[in-house]
C-alpha cells in the first residue's frame, strides 16, 4: 500500500482539506471515496474524483492511474451534486500505457504517462472541457480549454500537457511514431513480430532494433534529406515509401553520441546549402560560416592538396575527387549529375565527348 496525497475541495461549504491516505493498487475509486467519506463526513455519492483533467469512473482501479509520490488526486464536492452517473463506470478510466518516450535519464525508450496541468498556476485540480483528438492537441499550446479550481486562475485558460517516464518520473519528449504492435504485424525489414514498433503513418511497421540500424546506416553517409518543416530527416525504410520521420527526437534511438553527431552534421549540411555559408573543413575549428576562417591564415597542406586534386560540384560547390572510371559524376551531397571534365551539367554531348 502506498500513501497518496488527496485534496478535497468542498464547494458546498467552501472548505479545502489536504489528506494523506494509504491505498492499494487493486482498490477502486469507489473504495477510495468511501474511505475519504469516513474522514470528512462527506457522503461518497457527493464526491467526484478529478485526475489528469478527467472525472474518473468509480470502477477505475488505482493501478491504472500510475501514481507517483509527487502525484495528487483531487476530490471535488460541487455546490449542487448531480444525481447522474456515467452509464459505463469504466469509460472515464485514465490509462496511459499507449505513450512512449525516449527518457534521457534512463537512456532508453520507456512507457510514458500523460499528465495535464493548468497553464496558469500549473495545478492539477482541473477539468478538461474537451478531449484531445490528435497529437497536435497535446503537443501544441492553447488547444484544449480547462476549468481550474484555483481561485487565482482566470476563466479562459488552457491545458498544459506533459509526458513523464513511468520509471523515473522525468519529463520527456513523446515519440509520436512509436506504438504497440497490437496488429501483430511483421517488421518490414526483419519480418519478426515485435511488441513495440515505429510507424510513420504508412503502416509499414519497423521494429526498434531495425529502425536503429536503419538510422545508423543513413548517418554513416549522412543520407538525411532536408524536408521542411521537419528539418533533416529520412524516409520510411519500406521501398518507394515517401513518409518521413517528423520529429527528430526519434533519432535519439541511435544513442546520445550519435544523436549529437547527427545534429553537428545536419548543421554543417544546412550551412553548405545556404547561399551565404561555408563549412570550415578543419576539425579543430568545429564549424563556422566565415569564408575567411582564422584557421586558414596558415598554410594548410591538406587544403592545398584538396584544391589541387578535386573539382567542385557546379550545383553545391562540394569538393569532389575522381579516382577512376568515367567523367560522369553523381554528387552524393546534392544529387546533381555533372561532368568532371567540363564541370557542367552532364548532357548527351558529355556522354559522347567526355566519357573517358
Amino acid at each position: 500500500m502506498d500513501e497518496v496525497t488527496i485534496v478535497v475541495l468542498d464547494k458546498k461549504k467552501n472548505v479545502r482539506k489536504n489528506l494523506s491516505l494509504k491505498v492499494g493498487n487493486e482498490e477502486k475509486i469507489d473504495d477510495l471515496l468511501q474511505n475519504v467519506g469516513k474522514l470528512t463526513a462527506i457522503p461518497k455519492d457527493e464526491l467526484e474524483v478529478l485526475f489528469c483533467g478527467k472525472m474518473l469512473g468509480r470502477a477505475t482501479k488505482i493501478r491504472d492511474l500510475q501514481l507517483t509520490p509527487a502525484t495528487q488526486l483531487t476530490l471535488l464536492r460541487p455546490e449542487v451534486c448531480s444525481s447522474q452517473k456515467p452509464e459505463n463506470p469504466e469509460s472515464s478510466t485514465t490509462v496511459n500505457s499507449s505513450f512512449y518516450v525516449f527518457c534521457k535519464k534512463c537512456d532508453s525508450v520507456k512507457r510514458a504517462k500523460l499528465r495535464v496541468y493548468c497553464e496558469n498556476c500549473q495545478g492539477t485540480s482541473i477539468l478538461v472541457k474537451n478531449e484531445p483528438q490528435n497529437w497536435a492537441d497535446v503537443l501544441k499550446t492553447k488547444r484544449i480549454r480547462v476549468e481550474c479550481s484555483s481561485e487565482t486562475c482566470v476563466q479562459e485558460i488552457y491545458a498544459n500537457f506533459r509526458f513523464k517516464c513511468v520509471d523515473c518520473n522525468e519529463i520527456c519528449a513523446a515519440l509520436t511514431h512509436a506504438r504497440g504492435n497490437w496488429q501483430k504485424s511483421e517488421c518490414c525489414i526483419c519480418s519478426d513480430e515485435n511488441i513495440l514498433v515505429i510507424d510513420l503513418g504508412c503502416n509499414h511497421l519497423t521494429c526498434l532494433e531495425c529502425f536503429k540500424l536503419y538510422l545508423e546506416e543513413n548517418l554513416e553517409n549522412f543520407n538525411f534529406k532536408l524536408k521542411p518543416p521537419h528539418g533533416f530527416t529520412i524516409t520510411c525504410p519500406y521501398t518507394d515509401c515517401n513518409r518521413v520521420v517528423q520529429d527528430v527526437h526519434h533519432f535519439y534511438l541511435m544513442g546520445k553520441s550519435k544523436y549529437q553527431e547527427y545534429q553537428k552534421r545536419a548543421t554543417e549540411k544546412l550551412i553548405l546549402q545556404s547561399d551565404e555559408g561555408v563549412t570550415c573543413p578543419n576539425p579543430d575549428c568545429e564549424k563556422c560560416n566565415e569564408r575567411d576562417c582564422v584557421c586558414h591564415k596558415t598554410d594548410d597542406l591538406t587544403r592545398n592538396t584538396i584544391e589541387a586534386t578535386t573539382r567542385k560540384c557546379p550545383n553545391c560547390q562540394c569538393s569532389t575527387e575522381r579516382n577512376g572510371g568515367c567523367s560522369h559524376i553523381h554528387c552524393t551531397n546534392c544529387g546533381y549529375d555533372w561532368c568532371f571534365k567540363c564541370v557542367k551539367e552532364w548532357t548527351e554531348n558529355c556522354q559522347w565527348d567526355h566519357w573517358f
